[in-house]
């Protein structure tokens, strides 16, 4: 042990705009424009709609406001119920090597802090930045192990110590004070994977779950409690407890060199990431093979060690279930040529046609895969046909992964028809424009009324 945790309060603390690479920055702008795009586009589910609802009446000083209906809640409600908007439909960012969702992690919580406090746009980049590679570095030293054991959850065990570390950042709280909020954020670290096997709507807070406890730790550690020495490396601390390789050496390494924020993937599909190779390697092979639906005889999955059993849901009975199902999310690549929000319904769900396809469909573990592709989501799709051929492709980087990224036109693009149906293509663009360049704010303060439904 090496004071990891020591050092990746020290690097948060003292990270200044101008050391951060521009491509760094450029990635940092992409995920604020997915993540306030998903935002507003998912603001509207069922289970969002809920959430709102639980936390809106609670009352308390008007701090922070709520995307698309303009609510003035205290900071922490407020970054809640954004962040759920953020992961409501599977649509939102991911990375590969780390693990979560990091844009709904971070960017609720530290723009309604920025909000309140009147944070310029560059000193919120920052800080989104440094929280990034804290929360990455952590996620990079518990993986692949983590996931390979099943859970527990990424985002809310990784989640409150990048938050923690970004908001006690944006507070002015130093090295010292971003330790003792990451200690505190230890308090809050966990959550169980069941959702992979058994659905419910709860895993659209687990975000949010992760933006409110970082909060908490920050404004406690602001108030003046301590945390314990090495809760990310130490004996009982979460490297020892949750992963079976123990690599401390991972949580600073390369610190400030090579960014994580750079491999971020961003969705083109709204279903579990891991899946998305599947989806790239079964619609190649049905074009170039103009394959049909009743043509397939079988199709067999092969994901990585872990991945396999994080989306081979064979019976939803959820939109959730459905999202993180193979067989669901390949038969809707089959019979409709698209996975993207608007072909996850429940009529799709009960639809014999989906389901007769499903059933075709198995996945497996490949410790061949996990072997050569670690830190990336590779999937090996096999199709026979009733006519006995058989095909196959290997996906090593999916659409959207950092082997093959979107470019910020295509998540502009994203971002548009997220936000066009609520705020209008003017609005739309104008807003586009401001979070291309939100480091140029004098006041974060003046962003939220753009991102509220009025005249279109």
């Amino acid at each position: 042990m090496a004071d990891e945790t020591r050092r990746l309060a020290a690097f948060a603390a003292g990270l200044v705009h101008e050391v951060i690479p521009a491509t760094a920055r450029a990635r940092a702008l992409d995920l604020i424009v997915d993540q306030i795009g998903v935002q507003l586009g998912c603001s509207d589910l069922p289970w969002a709609r809920q959430v709102r609802d639980a936390y809106r009446c609670s009352g308390g000083t008007a701090e922070a406001t709520v995307v698309r209906y303009g609510d003035r809640l205290p900071v922490i409600p407020a970054a809640f119920i954004n962040s759920t908007f953020g992961h409501s439909f599977e649509f939102d960012d991911g990375n590969p090597l780390i693990h979560g969702h990091l844009g709904a992690e971070l960017i609720p919580a530290l723009m309604a802090v920025a909000e309140r406090d009147h944070i310029p746009g560059r000193d919120f980049l920052t800080a989104l930045v440094a929280a990034y590679e804290v929360r990455g570095h952590i996620g990079w030293a518990l993986s692949p192990g983590m996931m390979e054991h099943g859970g527990p959850q990424y985002s809310t065990t990784c989640g409150p110590f990048g938050v923690a570390a970004g908001v006690a950042k944006l507070l002015g709280l130093g090295a010292e004070g971003i330790c003792n909020a990451l200690g505190i954020a230890g308090g809050y670290s966990g959550g169980l994977m069941q959702y992979d096997h058994g659905g419910g709507s709860v895993k659209r807070i687990y975000t949010a779950i992760a933006a409110a406890s970082g909060m908490q730790a920050a404004q406690l550690a602001q108030a003046g409690i301590t945390g314990p020495e090495e809760i990310l490396e130490g004996a009982r601390g979460l490297l020892k407890i949750h992963c079976p390789d123990y690599r401390p050496e991972r949580l600073v390494a390369d610190l400030g060199e090579k960014w994580t924020i750079e491999l971020t993937r961003f969705k083109p599909y709204c279903c579990c990431g891991g899946i998305h190779p599947a989806i790239d390697g079964l619609a190649k092979l049905v074009s170039e093979h103009k394959l049909k639906a009743e043509v397939i005889e079988s199709v067999e999955v092969s994901y990585a060690m872990g991945f396999h059993d994080h989306a081979a849901i064979t019976a939803p009975h959820d939109l959730l279930g459905m999202q993180f199902s193979t067989s669901y999310s390949l038969a809707l690549t089959v019979l409709t040529g698209r996975n993207t929000p608007g072909v996850y319904t429940m009529e799709a769900l009960a639809d014999p046609r989906v389901a007769a396809f499903a059933a075709k469909v198995t996945v497996r573990g490949d410790a061949e895969l996990t072997r050569l592709f670690e830190g990336r989501q590779p999937a090996r799709v096999r199709v026979r046909t009733t006519s006995g051929e058989i095909v196959e492709e290997l996906v090593a980087h999916a659409k959207g992964s950092p082997g093959a990224p979107l470019t910020s036109d295509e998540i502009d693009e994203k971002f548009r028809s997220q936000a066009v149906d609520i705020l209008g293509v003017r609005r739309s663009d104008e807003l586009l424009r401001v979070l291309r360049h939100v480091d140029e704010l004098e006041d974060m303060a003046a962003l939220p009324a753009m991102l509220i439904a009025g005249q279109k």
